[in-house]
């Protein structure tokens, strides 16, 4: 019986420490305590991170010659600015502390990806 209670305890905090890392919070299950408008700053920040992920592997694709990862590139380039468009759309709207603190760390994010990536 001891040894079913540790295994729960070791996967909930496994969980809880996956969820810290992937999303910034401190909770066994993510998003459940989000607000509408957290909602819609986590979809781009999702959106953003794909759009990064996406980014390095055409970046990887178009350092070996591949003309067509080129183009990818250009592709993301501009879903990201897109993202940030509507980052900036977003941010005007917002009413929540914790929405307008969580976009501007977006907002941070992006500055600092687009500084790099010139």
């Amino acid at each position: 019986m001891t040894k079913i209670i540790m295994v729960l305890i070791i996967v909930a905090a496994g969980l809880v420490a996956y969820n810290y890392v992937t999303t910034g919070e401190i909770s066994l299950i993510p998003g459940a305590s989000l607000s509408e408008e957290e909602q819609e700053v986590k979809s781009l920040s999702d959106s953003f991170r794909t759009a990064q992920r996406m980014l390095k592997q055409a970046e990887r694709g178009a350092a070996v010659g591949g003309i067509g990862n080129i183009d990818m590139v250009d592709d993301e380039m501009n879903e990201i600015e897109q993202i940030e468009r509507d980052l900036d759309t977003l941010i005007n709207s917002l009413e929540e502390d914790s929405a307008i603190e969580k976009a501007e760390r977006l907002e941070r994010e992006i500055e600092v990806f687009r500084r790099d990536h010139r």
